[in-house]
């Protein structure tokens, strides 16, 4: 009976040692299997925050570009009667009253530009610099600051929307904007028309317009 008895507890041993085994084998295994099903939750909760980030990206790049693009058509249509714009507020223009009138209808163009297109671009640093090109404009335009030096007040308005043009050309195709720098002081002892740090290349090309 002695040895029976042995056997028995023996394999009783055995059985409680198996099925002991059997339940840590089972909880390290649904252990890892919840660490796993965790893992790749976090990971394609991660993916999708990435997906979603980039497609703002995506949409506040392409809603700048698209908004620059307008904002320089509007400055181009002022670029080519800016000659006229120290005749706004003049009763008898130097030049044409059509240039003064079509100079004073691109001057109100870029300022409702300011109140619509410009809210779309993401970029503040370019959205301050088309502002202080409108407050320029209208400097010139209606209250005269700078009025003794004519030719000055034009090239100073040219140089700067130039200036602005090459920020905007920049968000539309992603570049880095140009440096910053403070727009013209209309009023100055300095007969230099106003540029900017740099200048480029194109800009002393007679094909460019200047």
């Amino acid at each position: 009976m002695s040895s029976w008895g042995d056997l028995v507890g023996q394999a009783a041993s055995a059985l409680v040692g198996t099925l002991a085994g059997g339940a840590i084998t089972v909880h390290v295994a649904r252990w890892q299997m919840a660490r796993t099903i965790e893992a790749q939750a976090r990971l394609a909760a991660s993916q999708e925050a990435a997906n979603a980030a980039l497609a703002r990206n995506q949409w506040t790049q392409q809603r700048s570009a698209e908004a620059a693009q307008r904002l320089l058509e509007r400055l181009a249509t002022l670029y080519a009667w800016l000659p006229s714009l120290p005749d706004v507020a003049l009763a008898e223009p130097r030049l044409s009253v059509q240039a003064r009138e079509r100079c004073a209808s691109a001057l109100e163009s870029i300022r409702h530009g300011m109140q619509t297109d410009l809210l779309s671009i993401a970029n503040d640093r370019v959205r301050a610099r088309f502002r202080s090109l409108v407050r320029l404009c209208y400097d010139v335009a209606w209250r005269s600051i700078g009025q003794e030096n004519r030719e000055r007040q034009i090239r100073d308005v040219r140089g700067y929307l130039r200036y602005v043009q090459l920020s905007l050309e920049a968000v539309i195709d992603g570049r880095p904007i140009p440096d910053d720098c403070e727009p013209p002081a209309l009023e100055r002892n300095d007969s230099a028309a106003w540029l900017p740090p740099v200048v480029p290349w194109h800009w002393q090309d007679p094909a460019d317009g200047s």
